[in-house]
């Protein structure tokens, strides 16, 4: 542990919320904060999914893919003579309405997409069958447990095989496209019967791609009286899925979270109008339509697969030769199959803060804050914005699984901005006034964490962090390979942290002093009041 540091000083204006007082001390607890591997991390079922391909100067490329089963928007579905006309997959992004023009075309603004948005590059798509069943329980288990797929499963969809989908817009089946990211409003054309191609639609930007019709219609038409859709537990076995498969071309760095838990496959069909059983005739005498869709929505178990390559020695050296009882010198924390860093608060100096608990009367902590300041250097290196800075990082008991007492007393939330909510427990990105390029640091409070340690003997938990997609989701994702941190064993981590596969460079505690980073170094900042 490094040693602790005692500040008589009076304070400045950024503690306790600008209230100063002349009997207000300073503490610096002695940490010792570390960095560690996570490893292949459970990826299935979350509530926020990527796919593309994303490059980091330090942490390398990670490529995403994802795979869902599907669902029968209606079951047991019954068929005369149709007609398939078109199929279709559409999968909205995040996007923000901007302004509708006189004409009725609409402008968006696009939330969620990271990479170089300078370019729009493309990354290759294939959008497969999944011939591969994804198990809601465990059967090694005796099916008493959720099942749980891990990000490195990929090669269990690949491994099962399955056909393309797509086809290209005069309906010829295509292994795959060179897909980009763009916040147009999407157009669907058709052309009416004795028309002419026109725009029947316009949806909010998303992921529009023409499917294979000869599949689908021995898929779902040709097969209304084999039983397999009775009902969607039957088809999610009959029909296993929909597998979006991602591959970087070149360098191309683009990558997206869209919303998968609104995507569908919409069938359109025609299929003859009856009347008392007797089929009905225009009157050319040619069969009278009805026109009809069938939804396939894209629900049920989902896994988010997410592949490291071309990472810099440095990250992994970094990660890997981690010193838990001194600290590291600069804390890489990564989402996704990434890492994460550990906290020890040195138990010695929170005792010498109970000590002076000598009437019998607690001592008042007024604040306290991890201050984590971020490595510019370590994180420049990008070009045409394609490195992301996370908006916030996380702080969690890790013995427990569970965030720290100051996120569950923080009720503060900002309308309209989710990933804003809590502010005072904090960990949301603070930029220098001079310099708004980069995230310069990250500050959390836990001050009811401390206040529990020195006035109510709670324990001195170990503390992690990570980077998180929602400060709102505490669940957690369990680790494909236990490790321990220290002494403390790491189950899981959460679950946010690997919805969200990007990273940061912050510095540790472990600075000497000379060092021209020393003022940076990690620190706690205790501020407390002796009792009369």
């Amino acid at each position: 542990m490094m040693s602790c540091d005692t500040d008589y000083d009076q304070l400045g204006s950024d503690v306790v919320d600008g209230d100063i007082h002349n009997n207000i001390i300073k503490f610096e607890p002695g940490i010792a904060a570390y960095d560690m591997p996570t490893g292949s991390v459970q990826s299935n079922n979350m509530e926020v999914n990527t796919l593309g391909a994303y490059n980091h100067p330090i942490f390398g490329t990670t490529v995403a893919s994802f795979v869902s089963q599907l669902e029968l928007g209606t079951t047991a579905p019954t068929f005369d003579q149709p007609v398939l006309d078109s199929v279709y997959l559409y999968v909205p992004y995040h996007s923000t309405l901007a302004v509708t023009a006189a004409d009725g075309s609409s402008t968006y603004t696009l939330d969620s997409i990271y990479g170089d948005t300078t370019n729009a590059p493309t990354f290759r798509l294939s959008v497969k069958k999944n011939n591969f069943f994804l198990r809601d329980a465990d059967a090694s288990n005796n099916s008493t447990v959720a099942q749980k797929y891990y990000t490195s499963d990929r090669a269990l969809i690949e491994g099962a095989g399955g056909e393309s989908l797509l086809a290209d817009d005069a309906g010829t089946a295509i292994e795959g496209v060179d897909f980009r990211y763009s916040a147009a409003e999407v157009h669907r054309k058709a052309t009416p019967p004795g028309g002419t191609l026109k725009t029947v639609e316009n949806l909010a930007p998303g992921m529009f791609l023409n499917l294979n019709k000869s599949i689908f219609q021995t898929l779902i038409i040709d097969a209304q009286n084999s039983g397999n859709l009775a009902n969607n537990n039957v088809f999610k076995n009959y029909f296993r899925g929909i597998y979006f498969k991602a591959e970087q071309i070149g360098d191309n760095s683009t990558m997206a979270a869209l919303k998968f838990a609104s995507g569908v496959i919409t069938m359109r069909y025609r299929d003859v109008t009856r009347t008392n059983g007797t089929i009905v005739l225009n009157d050319d005498g040619t069969i009278k339509y009805t026109y009809k869709t069938l939804l396939l929505n894209l629900k049920g178990n989902t896994i988010n697969f997410l592949e490291n390559t071309a990472v810099q020695p440095a990250y992994l050296a970094a990660i890997n030769t981690s010193t838990p009882i001194t600290g590291d010198s600069r804390l890489y924390v990564k989402g996704g199959e990434g890492s994460a860093a550990y906290i020890d608060i040195n138990p010695n100096d929170i005792e010498s803060l109970k000590a002076l608990n000598s009437t019998g009367n607690g001592i008042l902590i007024n604040e306290a804050n991890l201050v984590f300041y971020v490595d510019k250097a370590a994180m420049a290196g990008g070009v045409n914005d394609d490195i992301t800075d996370p908006l916030r990082v996380f702080l969690y008991d890790v013995n427990n699984k569970r965030p720290v007492y100051d996120y569950y007393t923080d009720v503060t939330s900002v309308n309209g901005f989710p990933k804003y909510q809590k502010y005072v427990y904090g960990g949301i990105a603070e930029y220098d006034a001079t310099d708004n390029a980069r995230v310069a640091r990250y500050k959390i409070r836990i001050t009811d964490h401390i206040n529990n340690l020195v006035n109510k003997d709670s324990t001195n938990v170990k503390l992690g962090l990570v980077v998180t997609e929602s400060i709102t989701i505490t669940g957690n994702s369990a680790v494909k390979t236990p490790f321990n941190a220290g002494t403390q064993q790491v189950q899981a981590v959460p679950a946010a942290s690997v919805m969200h596969p990007f990273g940061t460079v912050l510095f540790g505690n472990n600075i000497p002093v000379g060092d021209p980073n020393y003022d940076k170094r990690l620190k706690l900042e205790v501020y407390y009041t002796k009792p009369d």
